[in-house]
Protein backbone atom coordinates (compact mmCIF):
# COMPACT_ATOMS: atom_id res chain seq x y z
CA UNK A 1 0.00 0.00 0.00
CA UNK A 2 1.47 3.30 -0.98
CA UNK A 3 1.71 6.58 1.09
CA UNK A 4 -1.16 8.27 -0.60
CA UNK A 5 -3.68 4.70 -0.24
CA UNK A 6 -2.46 4.73 3.15
CA UNK A 7 -3.34 8.58 3.65
CA UNK A 8 -6.65 7.61 2.25
CA UNK A 9 -7.63 5.05 4.39
CA UNK A 10 -6.52 6.55 7.65
CA UNK A 11 -8.41 9.65 6.31
CA UNK A 12 -11.65 7.31 6.45
CA UNK A 13 -11.03 5.96 9.72
CA UNK A 14 -10.76 9.49 11.21
CA UNK A 15 -13.85 10.37 9.68
CA UNK A 16 -15.76 7.37 10.68
CA UNK A 17 -14.44 7.62 14.23
CA UNK A 18 -15.32 11.13 14.20
CA UNK A 19 -18.72 10.67 13.53
CA UNK A 20 -19.23 7.99 16.13
CA UNK A 21 -17.81 10.32 18.40
CA UNK A 22 -20.39 12.89 17.46
CA UNK A 23 -23.08 10.16 18.11
CA UNK A 24 -21.25 9.52 21.63
CA UNK A 25 -21.81 13.14 22.19
CA UNK A 26 -25.26 13.71 21.13
CA UNK A 27 -26.30 10.74 23.17
CA UNK A 28 -24.39 12.42 26.33
CA UNK A 29 -26.44 15.39 25.57
CA UNK A 30 -29.44 13.40 25.21
CA UNK A 31 -29.98 14.84 21.48
CA UNK A 32 -29.99 11.31 19.91
CA UNK A 33 -31.44 8.01 21.95
CA UNK A 34 -34.29 7.13 24.33
CA UNK A 35 -33.64 10.69 26.04
CA UNK A 36 -34.38 12.59 23.10
CA UNK A 37 -37.48 11.16 21.71
CA UNK A 38 -38.61 11.66 25.66
CA UNK A 39 -37.75 15.60 24.98
CA UNK A 40 -38.32 15.78 21.49
CA UNK A 41 -34.88 16.58 20.54
CA UNK A 42 -34.24 13.95 18.32
CA UNK A 43 -35.02 15.75 15.35
CA UNK A 44 -32.36 18.41 16.12
CA UNK A 45 -29.25 15.29 17.12
CA UNK A 46 -30.33 13.78 13.89
CA UNK A 47 -30.30 16.65 11.66
CA UNK A 48 -26.84 17.74 13.58
CA UNK A 49 -25.59 14.25 12.97
CA UNK A 50 -26.94 13.38 9.73
CA UNK A 51 -25.38 16.96 8.23
CA UNK A 52 -22.14 16.49 10.06
CA UNK A 53 -21.46 13.46 9.10
CA UNK A 54 -21.73 14.71 5.47
CA UNK A 55 -19.33 17.49 6.55
CA UNK A 56 -16.84 15.07 8.13
CA UNK A 57 -16.62 13.30 4.77
CA UNK A 58 -16.48 15.86 2.38
CA UNK A 59 -13.66 17.94 4.44
CA UNK A 60 -11.75 14.38 4.61
CA UNK A 61 -12.16 13.41 0.74
CA UNK A 62 -11.02 17.09 -0.18
CA UNK A 63 -7.93 16.79 2.18
CA UNK A 64 -7.18 13.44 0.49
CA UNK A 65 -7.38 14.87 -2.99
CA UNK A 66 -5.62 17.94 -1.96
CA UNK A 67 -2.52 15.96 -0.37
CA UNK A 68 -2.09 13.77 -3.48
CA UNK A 69 -2.46 16.91 -5.90
CA UNK A 70 0.48 18.63 -3.50
CA UNK A 71 2.43 15.38 -4.35
CA UNK A 72 1.77 14.41 -7.83
CA UNK A 73 2.65 17.08 -10.47
CA UNK A 74 -0.22 16.82 -12.18
CA UNK A 75 -3.35 15.28 -10.55
CA UNK A 76 -5.70 13.49 -13.47
CA UNK A 77 -9.28 13.28 -12.76
CA UNK A 78 -9.12 9.58 -12.84
CA UNK A 79 -6.58 9.87 -9.85
CA UNK A 80 -8.34 12.45 -8.10
CA UNK A 81 -11.82 10.17 -8.21
CA UNK A 82 -9.76 7.03 -7.28
CA UNK A 83 -8.24 8.94 -4.15
CA UNK A 84 -12.01 9.94 -3.01
CA UNK A 85 -13.32 6.55 -4.04
CA UNK A 86 -10.81 4.77 -1.25
CA UNK A 87 -11.64 7.73 1.46
CA UNK A 88 -15.11 6.74 0.86
CA UNK A 89 -14.95 3.23 0.98
CA UNK A 90 -12.57 3.24 3.88
CA UNK A 91 -15.43 5.43 5.68
CA UNK A 92 -17.66 3.21 4.72
CA UNK A 93 -16.38 -0.14 6.38
CA UNK A 94 -14.91 1.54 9.40
CA UNK A 95 -18.74 3.37 9.93
CA UNK A 96 -20.03 -0.63 10.04
CA UNK A 97 -17.24 -1.32 12.49
CA UNK A 98 -18.09 1.52 14.90
CA UNK A 99 -21.76 1.20 14.44
CA UNK A 100 -21.39 -2.85 15.21
CA UNK A 101 -19.63 -1.52 18.26
CA UNK A 102 -21.57 0.92 19.04
CA UNK A 103 -24.97 -1.33 19.06
CA UNK A 104 -23.35 -4.48 20.32
CA UNK A 105 -20.45 -3.22 22.97
CA UNK A 106 -21.31 -0.04 24.23
CA UNK A 107 -24.95 0.20 24.05
CA UNK A 108 -26.16 -2.93 23.35
CA UNK A 109 -29.99 -2.29 24.82
CA UNK A 110 -30.23 1.01 22.78
CA UNK A 111 -32.78 -0.69 20.69
CA UNK A 112 -34.58 -2.08 23.79
CA UNK A 113 -34.71 1.39 25.73
CA UNK A 114 -35.93 2.97 22.39
CA UNK A 115 -38.78 0.85 22.00
CA UNK A 116 -39.61 1.37 25.98
CA UNK A 117 -39.82 4.80 25.43
CA UNK A 118 -41.50 4.74 22.37
CA UNK A 119 -44.24 2.97 23.71
CA UNK A 120 -44.64 5.47 26.69
CA UNK A 121 -44.73 8.17 24.23
CA UNK A 122 -46.97 6.25 21.83
CA UNK A 123 -49.63 5.44 24.70
CA UNK A 124 -50.28 8.76 25.41
CA UNK A 125 -51.94 9.51 21.57
CA UNK A 126 -55.15 8.27 20.70
CA UNK A 127 -53.55 5.22 19.13
CA UNK A 128 -54.82 1.37 19.59
CA UNK A 129 -52.63 -1.61 20.37
CA UNK A 130 -52.09 -2.89 16.94
CA UNK A 131 -51.00 0.79 15.87
CA UNK A 132 -48.61 1.22 18.57
CA UNK A 133 -47.27 -2.57 18.01
CA UNK A 134 -47.00 -1.96 14.29
CA UNK A 135 -44.75 1.45 15.09
CA UNK A 136 -42.64 -0.19 17.66
CA UNK A 137 -41.84 -2.95 14.98
CA UNK A 138 -40.73 -0.85 12.08
CA UNK A 139 -38.03 1.33 15.00
CA UNK A 140 -37.24 -2.09 16.41
CA UNK A 141 -36.27 -2.99 12.32
CA UNK A 142 -34.94 0.67 12.27
CA UNK A 143 -32.56 0.80 15.39
CA UNK A 144 -31.37 -2.97 14.65
CA UNK A 145 -27.26 -3.19 14.31
CA UNK A 146 -27.67 -4.77 10.65
CA UNK A 147 -29.82 -1.86 9.22
CA UNK A 148 -28.35 0.89 10.88
CA UNK A 149 -24.68 -1.06 9.52
CA UNK A 150 -26.51 -1.65 5.67
CA UNK A 151 -27.57 2.33 6.47
CA UNK A 152 -23.99 3.52 7.33
CA UNK A 153 -22.11 1.31 4.64
CA UNK A 154 -24.06 2.52 1.69
CA UNK A 155 -24.67 6.38 3.06
CA UNK A 156 -21.13 6.95 3.14
CA UNK A 157 -20.44 5.06 -0.11
CA UNK A 158 -22.67 6.66 -2.40
CA UNK A 159 -21.86 9.74 -0.74
CA UNK A 160 -18.50 9.19 -0.84
CA UNK A 161 -18.48 8.87 -4.72
CA UNK A 162 -20.63 11.60 -5.07
CA UNK A 163 -18.18 13.91 -3.36
CA UNK A 164 -15.49 12.42 -4.91
CA UNK A 165 -16.80 13.18 -8.25
CA UNK A 166 -17.44 16.64 -7.82
CA UNK A 167 -14.13 17.68 -5.88
CA UNK A 168 -12.12 15.69 -8.64
CA UNK A 169 -13.83 17.65 -11.26
CA UNK A 170 -12.76 21.04 -9.53
CA UNK A 171 -9.37 19.93 -8.12
CA UNK A 172 -7.47 17.91 -10.94
CA UNK A 173 -4.95 19.90 -12.48
CA UNK A 174 -5.67 22.55 -15.38
CA UNK A 175 -4.40 21.49 -19.13
CA UNK A 176 -2.38 24.12 -20.56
Amino acid sequence: MNKQTLFSVKSGFLIALSGTLLMLILLALNFVGPESVKNDKLMIGGTILFISLYIFLLFGIYKSISNVKKTAQVLTFKSAFFTGFIVSLATAIFSVLFTILFYEIIYPNYNTDMSTVLIEKLSNQNLNETEIAEKISEQTKYYSTVIQAQFSFVGNLITGIAFSLILSLFLKSKKN
